[in-house]
């Protein structure tokens, strides 16, 4: 036994100094410091469970050896694991076999007549149980849903959610939609948006350099406030103007359409001349416009 005096002095330092390292590593700060504890903690433990391992080993080697030394003391006896493996097996031992042997030879094979392993017997009765279940609940009482039923309830369920989201991310506005805002800060946004990306093409005023002017009432795509949004997400590809709805959300595409609807009207310095055809919006569409905000 001096072997297992000297892994369980190994085990004993082996711990102490994970300890000592640990308490360290606590009084340590920072990620690192974190980090560091774990993989000591880790290491040890690894370290521990191979001791342990070797310790088994040894304690093993020496069992065999002491029973070398006295065969007149050895026992046959039947693990816990055979034992186990016997019950859910029910197999019949080797020596035994002749009790379930049949008259059926092949070539000089005999076929045994074994019991069913009872662990294959009680999952096949499980299986009928848990069909009876299954056809009781889904199709007999209609107790749940077939996979139809689940799939339109998940998908209306998902439409509703995204419909919710987009609702509080103020983004379930598209050109069907759309109205104008005169709300000062949707303005003002519109006015960054324009300046950041639009100003190039069309002017600091919306004059127009080499898009069209946006102070005059006449409108290649048209002048209201559907038209515009719809200008502004979807562009004009085959003009040079590039679609913004991957840019830009329909918030935000709102309130820039929102500004350049503003520009109609004033009178900046160098218009460019009048595009497209003249669209008059009238008080009527300005204040259906407007009420429907």
């Amino acid at each position: 036994m001096n072997i297992s005096k000297y892994l369980l002095s190994i085990l004993a330092v082996l711990f102490s100094a994970a300890g000592a390292r640990s308490q360290s590593i606590e009084t340590a700060s920072g990620l690192y410091a974190q980090y560091q504890l774990e993989i000591v903690i880790a290491v040890a433990g690894l370290v521990c469970v191979v001791a342990l391992l070797a310790l088994f080993t040894a304690l093993y080697a020496l069992k065999s050896i002491a029973a070398l030394e006295h065969p007149e003391e050895k026992v046959v006896r039947e693990s816990w694991w055979q034992k186990f493996w016997s019950s859910i097996n029910r197999a019949v031992p080797v020596e035994q076999e002749a009790t379930v042997m049949t008259s059926h030879e092949y070539d000089g094979i005999k076929e045994l007549d074994n019991r069913l392993p009872p662990w294959w017997l009680y999952g096949f009765y499980f299986t009928i149980l848990f069909g009876i279940g299954y056809l009781l609940h889904y199709h007999v009482f209609g107790s749940g849903d077939l996979q139809q039923a689940e799939y339109d309830k998940e998908m209306a369920q998902a439409k509703a959610e995204v419909e919710t989201y987009l609702a509080s991310q103020g983004n379930r506005i598209d050109e069907s939609s759309v109205t104008f805002s005169d709300d000062p800060g949707d303005l003002a946004a519109g006015k960054q948006i324009y300046d950041a990306n639009c100003l190039v093409c069309h002017g600091a005023e919306g004059q127009g350099v080499v898009g069209p002017n946006f102070t005059d009432k006449y409108w290649i795509h048209g002048g209201d406030m559907p038209s515009i949004f719809s200008t502004i997400k979807y562009g004009v590809p085959e003009k040079g103007m590039i679609p913004w709805e991957t840019q830009l959300t329909p918030k935000q595409i709102q309130q820039v359409a929102s500004f350049i609807y503003t520009l109609e009207g004033t009178n900046p310095p160098n218009p460019k001349e009048p595009q497209g055809e003249l669209f008059e919006r009238g008080e009527s569409t300005t204040s259906e416009e407007s009420e429907a905000i």
